[in-house]
Parts: C-alpha cells; sequence; structure tokens
C-alpha cells in the first residue's frame, strides 16, 4: 500500500502545533518523501510537531531513522516533537529500538499537544 502522508496545522491555548498523520506502510521506499514532509513541517520550530502513527501499520529501520534524526533537529531547534498512538506493530519496534526512549511516545494525539 505504501506510505500516506498528511498534515493538519492547529493552535490550541496559545501553543500551535502540527501534526502529521503517518497511514500504512513506511519503508526504505517512502523515506526521501518522509523527510522532505518532515523537514518541511519542522522549518519554524516555535510549537509542537506531533507525528500521529495511529494508521501506520509498518515502520522499518530507514523511516525510524528518518523520524528520530528529525525529531532531533526539530528538539535541537526549541521545539517540541512527539509521537502519538502508535499501534501494537510499530509500537514493537520503538521499544525494540530504544526509540521510545528518546523521543516522547503518547497514548493520542491529544495528550501530545497537551503536554
Amino acid at each position: 500500500m505504501g506510505l500516506l502522508m498528511t498534515v493538519r496545522s492547529a493552535g490550541s491555548s496559545g501553543c500551535p502545533h502540527t501534526v502529521v498523520e503517518l497511514s500504512g506502510e513506511a519503508d526504505l521506499n517512502d523515506s526521501a518523501a518522509l523527510r522532505d514532509l518532515l523537514a518541511a513541517q519542522s522549518a519554524d520550530p516555535s510549537g509542537t510537531l506531533v507525528l500521529d502513527l495511529s494508521s501506520l501499520r509498518f515502520m522499518d529501520s530507514a523511516a525510524l531513522h528518518v523520524i528520530l534524526v528529525a525529531g532531533r533537529s526539530f528538539a535541537s531547534r526549541g521545539g517540541t516533537f512527539a509521537l502519538a498512538a502508535p499501534q501494537e506493530a510499530v509500537r514493537r519496534i520503538l521499544s525494540l529500538s530504544g526509540a521510545d526512549q528518546l523521543v516522547p511516545v503518547y497514548q493520542s494525539v491529544a495528550e501530545a499537544v497537551a503536554r
């Protein structure tokens, strides 16, 4: 099926945030497009960038690498980067790789935005 990426921007209680919803499967074939999208979304690190993983069924190490690099870059420039609502297969990859210790992972987008 591939990867579908949707971007939503909003402000809540004076805290601007962007949610990037990832749907389908993220793998090596999608890494460049994912990297480009996250780079564009992190151009202004003044708010919160949340990756909504609730519809992502699979993620390989290439996609994970892109996400971790984007998160580190965004956070190093003062933004807040978080992952939200991963399905069990993706949660397992985050846990086994230790990525869940590097990037905050929340149960829902609402919880990630509220932090």
